[in-house]
């Protein structure tokens, strides 16, 4: 077993453009349990011939080297590239792209212990008897004003386990909630002029080590169609740290060239030279294409945020950092963080993902 992901075959299916050959699947790589594995059917557009490499895009796979439910013999030292970004290359608005029964899915989504409110389990009893269960997805189109430009979402079993389960959060269920929080916080509202999100799938780790230009290019274009941003708002960018797997907040005041830094593990940017790198390369070109004087050099702040307590929370607490600073409506955020939320307790989260359920519920993903 050399990773997991999804199947994503449907009649036809072409891969970046290219019928795929004969005996060959098309799937989308989630998690690399060996790094240095070779893909066997190597990506000549980008030129990738490592699993590590792969993650968050389409590869072709032999069929019969596809175990679906299948338990991995070991778990990875780290989390592997965990929510990074997923390539969107067959696009349905809000309805179901039938998923390929390979063999029989198990019959439940484990679940953890403890008291589950009214809309989770609603929820979880519409994906158990779904045919999600069977490896069916979703493909679901957010506003445009979410990030920008149109934006496709893949929701899957394993993104529904991430909640039902209380598991490290892969980035779909990241731009969900991102996709909650524009419809019900800030659509219509001033709040759109204030605050704007960017899209993980676009900026993280792998993408800046394969082609740093593009990403900061990516940022630019952002930017730029945001308007003027010749008043203070903030950009959220979560980010992931690449074969890590940690979810940091980086939030971006272009009129007053601030970057705040949240991480709820201990440490500051100097763990992503890179990123700062792009970033603040990104910020001083779009400033240039502006016009825009840069009277002084870019500050970044670590902001003493709240921490978290084990291996799994990172994704749920920048949700929560961006949750609350939208509805403090706050552009500058304090460097010991707001007085009303110094600490995150368990329920803190448990509410986001009420939140997320009923909004998932309520645009009948499901």
């Amino acid at each position: 077993m050399v990773g997991k992901g999804k199947v994503h075959n449907t009649s036809g299916e072409l891969l970046h453009h290219n019928p795929l050959p004969v005996g060959y699947m098309k799937v989308s790589v989630d998690l690399v349990l060996d790094t240095d594995a070779l893909l066997p059917l190597p990506d000549v557009v980008s030129e990738t011939t490592l699993m590590r490499d792969a993650v968050g895009s389409f590869v072709g796979w032999p069929s019969d080297l596809i175990f679906p439910d299948a338990e991995t013999p070991t778990r990875p030292t780290h989390k592997a590239g965990k929510g990074i970004s997923r390539r969107i290359e067959s696009v349905a608005s809000q309805k179901e792209v039938p998923g390929r029964k390979l063999k029989k899915a198990g019959n439940d989504i484990p679940t953890t212990s403890g008291t589950k409110s009214q809309i989770m389990m609603r929820l979880e009893k519409m994906v158990e008897e779904s045919d999600i269960m069977h490896g069916a997805i979703r493909i679901v189109d957010f506003d445009e004003g979410v990030f920008g430009i149109a934006h496709s979402e893949i929701i899957a079993k394993e993104d529904m386990q991430q909640l039902f389960e209380h598991k490290e959060l892969g980035i779909a269920v990241i731009h969900t909630y991102i996709w909650y929080m524009y419809v019900t916080l800030m659509r219509g509202t001033e709040l759109c002029n204030r605050f704007n999100f960017i899209a993980a799938s676009r900026i993280n780790t792998t993408l800046i080590t394969k082609n740093p230009t593009s990403v900061k290019n990516e940022l630019v274009d952002r930017f730029m169609a945001a308007g003027d941003n010749t008043t203070p708002s903030l950009y959220f960018l979560p980010f992931n740290s690449g074969n890590g797997g940690h979810w940091v907040l980086v939030a971006m005041d272009l009129s007053r060239l601030m970057v705040y830094y949240l991480d709820s593990l201990s440490g500051d940017w100097s763990k992503y030279p890179s990123m700062k790198k792009t970033v603040d390369a990104a910020i001083l070109k779009f400033r240039s294409k502006k016009n825009y004087r840069n009277r002084k050099d870019i500050t970044w702040v670590r902001v003493q945020c709240p921490q978290q307590n084990n291996s799994v929370d990172c994704g749920f607490f920048v949700l929560r950092f961006m949750r609350d600073i939208i509805a403090l409506n706050r552009i500058d955020i304090p460097k010991m963080y707001f007085e009303e939320y110094k600490s995150y307790s368990r329920a803190h989260l448990d509410e986001m993902k009420d939140e997320l359920c009923q909004f998932i519920v309520d645009q009948r993903i499901i």
